[in-house]
């Protein structure tokens, strides 16, 4: 028997498995611009929303965040780099920089080491891993804070914003190809900011 109502059926496409979390952070010369760029991508979301097809993205515009924080813009999603129509928009407005990250992580990183030690001296004293761990955070995000400790240690720290390098899961961090497990450094902290 054949149905005189033909039926339909609306498919909702998520971002392949290749897709990861994109967060894109536009900086511009004031508050006010920097307000004006994050009304336009809300916008341009509910614009995508009602004409979906009119766009190339992979990604729903439900999905996606859009906030500002002083004179920058941030907008979050899980894509496969589909960004043109969102990058478009925050060029428009005058960005200065537009920073792209895969996985954006802000990080505090804890280092315990004996008072008075300097990264240079920590680099020659640690075990080969902390030797490398210690240079690529001294190369990636320079000098460290020395954090008074009490007694005979203090803390080198550093903060990080970038691509994801941190599994809490696992507790590693990963340093351009350096996997530096932390369980085995127990002089060695990380907090997620």
């Amino acid at each position: 028997m054949v149905s005189a109502h033909p039926k339909f059926f609306l498919f909702k496409f998520r971002p392949s498995s290749h897709s990861e979390d994109f967060t894109l952070i536009a900086t511009y010369s004031s508050h006010e611009k920097a307000a004006v760029v994050e009304e336009a991508l809300k916008r341009l979301l509910e614009d995508m929303e009602e004409y979906l097809d009119d766009y190339k993205t992979d990604w729903d515009p439900s999905d996606a965040k859009v906030f500002r924080d002083g004179n920058k813009v941030w907008f979050e999603v899980y894509t496969a780099g589909y960004l043109g129509d969102v990058e478009s928009v925050m060029l428009k407005g005058g960005a200065e920089k537009i920073d792209c990250y895969r996985y954006y992580q802000e990080l505090a990183v804890r280092v315990k080491v004996p008072s008075g030690l300097t990264p240079e001296v920590a680099v020659l004293i640690g075990d080969k891993d902390e030797a490398e761990a210690v240079r690529w955070f001294m190369e990636n995000c320079g000098k460290p804070k020395i954090v008074e400790n009490g007694g005979d240690d203090e803390l080198l720290e550093w903060f990080y914003e970038g691509d994801g390098i941190y599994d809490d899961y696992e507790n590693k961090l990963y340093l351009g190809g350096i996997e530096f497990d932390l369980n085995k450094h127990k002089n060695w902290e990380v907090k997620t900011l």
